[in-house]
């Protein structure tokens, strides 16, 4: 349990003084609810029977004032918890977030999209509502639950003692549950992963699985899964309710034991009503606390599952940083001297899982300086893992890779390097929102001019004739552009980049012959000193480079 609250600690460092308050404003509350007793108590005994109109009407003023100031608190109380929530949900998921693009790709712990989506959702908001409302709520229960104990203890010891028994009784059963409980939320957890990844890669293959007519086995696929996290809810939800049907029962047992020891003592004389009154309040007030606390146990043990998975985001961490825009803009200038640069692969093996064949089997290649080099092959020979390699996305086994200049720049490859890198994938890779957000990516302060000389060297000169121009809304993965459209696009983008070595993995596959005649002329007069290495399967592109690997 220790790593958990350690957990919850580091991840509240925004909402501790709102946590700090809220818990004041609650204690202020409870005190103000025993006052309430010991005023109902007074009305009864004292107001009602021998005092005089003035003092009642006193009285009744105390109550409603009281009265007023609890509600007053408890609406405070409420802002400041979702004020607090919405803080701590968007201070997790940015730093989740960020963190995701430190994450190891490529390896045996990779996680699923669909997957993290739900992670970065449902576990975010179970563990939130544990820092923002579960702790400090059970701070301020637990004070209940002692001034209410000691208030009754005042009044009748014996009673007093014998409501707080039970709460032994409560830790341990308690602690007997609490293992499966999380095993529960955990497959829960695991189950709701499942469909989200089945939904959102559906969405993705759409025209796909039509095209295979696969909509019924896919939906069929979808409908067994959900069942499976029906059957695990329902199953969480009786073992819920039969632990909770188990302290309902006993906490009954003792309210109704308090009411037949006020009746008698107040049927001996012992006790005044006012007295009566003041032990059935006493008594709410000890064993909603209890109940409450036992009702948080479960709460806690679903934000421990979901912690768990959390910190498996925050594993597996590469060594780079996510810095700031500014911080990356002055390592690319930093980077540019105006000299052409090269790439040395020096006797690189890689492989991307233990017992996989080598990818890459003692490749050594120079990439020298302004030269323009054709990566051919059959799919799945390696290709892209070298472009993987040199933009730090995995690391090899052995052999290193290192960028260079002709006079005296020698800097191993890592994750601080990839600003010398201007990356262009295959296929379709824009997102939804407009064009100029789309370039952005590449270069967030880049201007209308530079936006437009990328465009025109990526043959894009058309977004000129859309609607809204670079403003121009595109749907998800640029609906409303055609495959060749998209790609010219996703071209532009990576020129924005300003790295001087261009690394192009099948940048024309969706281009005409024209079109991409048209596109490497324009993009050799564009960049004449910058270091080129593409990707393709086309001789046309080979026959304009100054090196061709064959694998």
């Amino acid at each position: 349990m220790s790593k958990y609250l350690l957990w919850t600690w580091q991840h509240a460092k925004g909402i501790r003084l709102n946590s700090l308050v809220r818990i004041f404003v609650g204690i202020v509350r409870v005190a103000l609810g025993l006052l309430m007793v010991w005023l109902c108590k007074r009305f009864i005994d004292v107001s009602i029977r021998s005092g005089s109109s003035q003092d009642i009407l006193l009285m009744i003023g105390w109550l409603i004032g009281t009265v007023v100031s609890i509600i007053i608190l408890r609406q405070a109380y409420y802002y400041m918890t979702v004020s607090a929530n919405a803080r701590q949900l968007n201070a997790i998921r940015l730093k989740l977030y960020g963190q995701l693009f430190s994450r190891q790709l490529f390896d045996e712990q990779y996680l699923h999209s669909g997957d993290i989506t739900s992670r970065m959702s449902k576990d975010i908001e179970t563990v939130s509502d544990l820092t923002t409302s579960t702790f400090p709520q059970m701070v301020v229960t637990f004070i209940q639950l002692l001034g209410a104990f000691l208030f009754m203890r005042s009044m009748d010891e014996r009673l007093a003692w014998a409501l707080l028994i039970l709460t032994p009784f409560a830790v341990v059963f308690g602690k007997l549950i609490s293992r499966r409980l999380r095993q529960m939320t955990h497959d829960i957890r695991e189950d709701e992963s499942r469909i989200q990844m089945q939904i959102q890669e559906g969405m993705e293959q759409n025209a796909v699985l039509r095209a295979l007519s696969s909509e019924a086995w896919m939906v069929g696929r979808l409908d067994e899964t959900q069942q499976r996290l029906k059957g695990n809810m329902l199953r969480r939800a009786r073992f819920t309710v039969a632990m909770r049907f188990v302290f309902g029962c006993v906490f009954s047992l003792g309210y109704i034991m308090a009411f037949i020891w006020g009746g008698l003592q107040l049927r001996n004389g012992v006790i005044t009503i006012g007295v009566l009154t003041s032990f059935l309040q006493l008594v709410s007030q000890i064993q909603n606390p209890i109940l409450t606390l036992i009702n948080m146990v479960p709460q806690i043990i679903h934000a421990t599952a979901s912690i768990d998975r959390l910190e498996e985001l925050e594993q597996n961490q590469g060594h780079g940083s996510f810095g700031s825009f500014e911080q990356n803009q002055r390592q690319v200038h930093h980077a540019h001297t105006g000299e052409p640069v090269g790439l040395l692969a020096d006797d690189i093996c890689f492989q991307y899982a233990t017992g996989d064949r080598l990818v890459l089997n003692h490749f050594t290649h120079d990439f020298r300086p302004g030269t323009k080099t054709a990566l051919m092959g059959p799919t799945g020979i390696g290709k892209t893992t070298i472009f993987r390699l040199m933009l730090a996305l995995t690391t090899p086994q052995h052999g290193k890779l290192t960028i260079y200049d002709k006079l005296s720049l020698r800097i191993p490859i890592d994750e601080n390097t990839r600003d010398y890198f201007s990356f262009v994938p295959q296929g379709n890779t824009l997102m939804s929102g407009t064009i100029r957000y789309n370039l952005q990516i590449a270069k967030p302060d880049a201007t209308d001019s530079e936006l437009l000389d990328v465009l025109h060297t990526a043959v894009a000169d058309f977004v000129a004739d859309l609607p809204e121009g670079i403003d121009t809304e595109l749907g998800e993965r640029g609906s409303g552009l055609s495959e060749g459209q998209a790609q010219r696009i996703a071209i532009a983008r990576g020129l924005l980049r300003p790295g001087p070595i261009l690394l192009l993995d099948e940048i024309s596959a969706s281009l005409d012959e024209q079109t991409e005649r048209q596109l490497y002329t324009r993009l050799f007069d564009r960049y004449p000193q910058k270091t080129m290495i593409f990707i393709t399967h086309r001789p046309s592109v080979s026959e304009l480079c100054n090196d061709v690997l064959r694998f």
